[in-house]
């Protein structure tokens, strides 16, 4: 369970930002909070993110993307030399500044905080501690790694296992919690398994049926999808899932990649396959009330969009775990877009405290009751380029306020300014004259 998340020196990101989870003290009843044994606060099941185009809000999310992602390869995929990281660009020192990146997280009733510093060469420091339930200064650190400590490697007996030779198993560029979860290390394989395990993406929209049909079959959730499409007003009785044969034509292509492979491979060839491709058939009824079978293709951007996205929707709330997607009203009617988000909000339909972080244009969702102060967050561009984050309690509101007329009207920032647009055409039409 995600308690908070944050980083700094990424991309937009320069001074240190952070997106917090824990709720706050207001009494704001929009959505329910999820109790927890880990840690004495309630938290919160979900994150809107506002903000104008390219003031960083995607950013703040691709830099938690980043983060897992280098715990979960670095030590395999890592090449022998260096750190591929994205810098804030407007600054000549921030290439030579450390990137921070550090999360803390609830795992096994447990609070354990985790973090790490990296340039374009090698992890400059790692960490992991925990906390006690009853104090939150109690901190017990697990393992500390620092390449400016005479030692860099500092371990707490509490930490049972191989913990020095796996120090000297893991290059510069690579993290001690990958290297130790590679070697089987009891504790720190479960730490990393939380992270494997317990996040997924949508920053891109792959609306093709091969692609959705895949997810839908893998996430075991074709039920859920269609009996939420029959109850949404989509005229979508049923979806199923059917074996769809390839065409001469394709056929004859992907015969050619063959032979392509065959002369590059040579008798590995015989590994490669062409298989049929799972489809989506969805049934809507006509006007006698029987069921007629319609491609996904044949259905529209919004149609296909839902589908996409309620595939990983249904799975992270059948699972727990955190969902973090760019955009989530991409080609969605308003009303659905606001159906996504309450299936977190409910403990009926959020039963294993699963998470939602998602970035967002909507401005309905802060006028329909269905999230907290504490869950709507800001994103801004300051005057040198900066991204900064800020949650709307930062503001003084009552909770009856509209804050969708608040924000239209730039009282949080995080829109774009837009200027006199009469007097650009003006200006273009004098330059034509």
């Amino acid at each position: 369970m995600l308690i908070r998340f944050g980083c700094s020196n990424y991309k937009s990101i320069f001074s240190y930002q952070e997106l917090i989870f824990t709720a706050s003290s207001l009494k704001d009843a929009q959505s329910d909070l999820i109790n927890n044994i880990g840690i004495p606060e309630h938290i919160l099941p979900s994150i809107a993110l506002y903000g104008a185009n390219a003031s960083g809000k995607t950013n703040m999310i691709e830099a938690l993307h980043f983060f897992v992602r280098f715990i979960r390869s670095s030590y395999r995929e890592a090449a022998p030399n260096g750190i591929n990281r994205p810098t804030f660009k407007l600054s000549p020192d921030a290439v030579n500044q450390v990137s921070e990146f550090d999360m803390d997280f609830i795992l096994d009733n447990k609070h354990y905080h985790y973090g790490y510093k990296i340039n374009d060469e090698i992890v400059m420091e790692e960490w992991l501690f925990s906390y006690a339930y009853e104090n939150r200064k109690s901190r017990t650190v697990l393992f500390h790694r620092s390449i400016e400590e005479a030692t860099e490697y500092k371990f707490s007996k509490y930490l049972k296992g191989e913990n020095r030779i796996i120090a000297k198993l893991t290059r510069a560029n690579s993290l001690y919690l990958s290297s130790a979860a590679q070697n089987n290390h009891d504790l720190l394989s479960g730490i990393y398994d939380y992270f494997r395990l317990n996040f997924s993406y949508r920053f891109d929209q792959l609306l093709q049926s091969p692609i959705i049909a895949s997810r839908l079959k893998e996430y075991g959730t074709i039920d859920q999808v269609s009996s939420f499409l029959k109850n949404s007003g989509t005229g979508i009785e049923a979806i199923e899932l059917k074996v769809k044969e390839r065409d001469g034509d394709e056929l004859k292509i992907l015969n050619k990649f063959q032979e392509v492979f065959k002369d590059t491979l040579g008798d590995t060839s015989k590994n490669v396959h062409f298989k049929d491709v799972d489809a989506i058939e969805l049934a809507h009824k006509d006007q006698s009330g029987n069921l007629i079978p319609f491609d996904l293709e044949d259905e529209s951007l919004g149609t296909r969009a839902m589908i996409a996205l309620l595939a990983p929707v249904f799975k992270v709330l059948n699972t727990g775990g955190v969902f973090v997607v760019d955009e989530i009203e991409s080609s969605l009617h308003v009303l659905l877009t606001l159906q996504v988000v309450k299936l977190f909000s409910r403990k009926e339909t959020n039963p294993k405290g699963a998470q939602l972080v998602f970035t967002t244009h909507e401005t309905n969702i802060l006028c329909n009751n269905i999230l907290r102060r504490d869950q709507i967050w800001f994103s801004e561009k300051s005057f040198d380029g900066e991204t900064i984050i800020a949650p709307l309690t930062d503001y003084e509101l009552r909770a009856t306020d509209n804050f969708q007329k608040g924000y239209l009207e730039g009282r949080f920032g995080a829109i774009p300014f837009l200027g006199d647009i009469q007097k650009l055409f003006q200006i273009e039409n004098n330059g034509n004259g």
